[in-house]
């Protein structure tokens, strides 16, 4: 069993509340789960934000919003028209293109191909997304990521589901986590896109650095809005998440950001640690 330090992009900012004898290697832990499941999350706001604008730009890459503000990285797509599916896209961040988000260097190579069966914006429409050598602050990404537009729900509500198979994010030699997951993500959709918000819901399981499996339990939907400190990025603002390890019990990891400062909660038998998240490299050892 590998027990080591491994590379995340959180830092931690210790708050006077913090109580409790929670250990090091379990808030280590928690942090991992919370940054692997927040990757994957940054990655499905990137795939959905550039199909609806290539959507809305007929599937044309000139011109492109994404491609004309210096986010370093560029859209291809194999059949330019509306007409034409399934279409096979590709973003590509080539040997590495850094932009500053909230104080923290988020630096992305290699390439996310996605595969799409009719216009994103159609209900039933499905993408597949996958990587090629893609590194995220030096944390490299593995697997399927299969999103479908399922349409309206009752409450009128945009619902996207998502699965993820044979998932891995590699934080440095011998040191990854392995997720597999299912989640549903409701979009109530306002007049002004900025006052959109997202509820997400649903499991995963998988295993950690240490080799410990583990299940994971969306127990209050994650909400995320659009955050103006943020350049009106989406970011978690509340929501709990409940991890069953084999070998250390349950955690509990609450969301609880108010006005979108990311803070985040990790709560072991009664005691609390509070933390806040950052896109930022840092090593944490467990």
């Amino acid at each position: 069993m590998f027990v080591a330090a491994a590379a995340v992009i959180f830092t931690q900012s210790c708050s006077k509340d913090d109580t409790g004898s929670i250990s090091a290697t379990d808030i280590a832990l928690a942090k991992d789960d919370a940054y692997v499941e927040a990757l994957f999350d940054e990655l499905d706001d990137l795939a959905i934000a550039e199909l609806t604008t290539l959507d809305n730009n007929d599937y044309q890459t000139a011109g492109l919003k994404s491609t004309s503000e210096g986010n370093g990285y560029t859209v291809t797509v194999n059949h330019p028209d509306t007409t034409t599916f399934p279409k096979e896209i590709t973003i590509d961040f080539g040997n590495g293109c850094t932009i500053v988000f909230n104080g923290d260097s988020i630096t992305r190579s290699g390439q996310i191909n996605i595969s799409i069966s009719n216009r994103w914006s159609v209900q039933n429409a499905v993408q597949v997304m996958t990587f090629n050598n893609f590194y995220f602050n030096g944390a490299k990404i593995e697997g399927t990521r299969t999103m479908t537009n399922n349409g309206l729900n009752e409450q009128n509500r945009l619902e996207i589901a998502t699965h993820l198979e044979n998932g891995k994010v590699t934080f440095g030699e011998n040191a990854f986590m392995t997720r597999a997951a299912s989640h549903v993500r409701e979009w109530k959709r306002y007049q002004n896109p900025l006052n959109d918000t997202i509820f997400v819901s649903g499991s995963a399981n998988g295993s950690n650095v240490l080799g410990e499996t583990y299940n994971r339990e969306i127990t209050e939907p994650l909400v995320l809005v659009h955050c103006a400190g943020l350049q009106y990025r989406w970011a978690v603002v509340s929501g709990k998440v409940s991890v069953t390890n084999s070998g250390r019990g349950n955690m509990i990891i609450e969301h609880t950001g108010s006005g979108c400062d990311g803070d985040v909660v990790i709560e072991k038998d009664g005691d609390q640690y509070k933390y806040q998240f950052r896109y930022r490299h840092n090593n944490n050892k467990h």
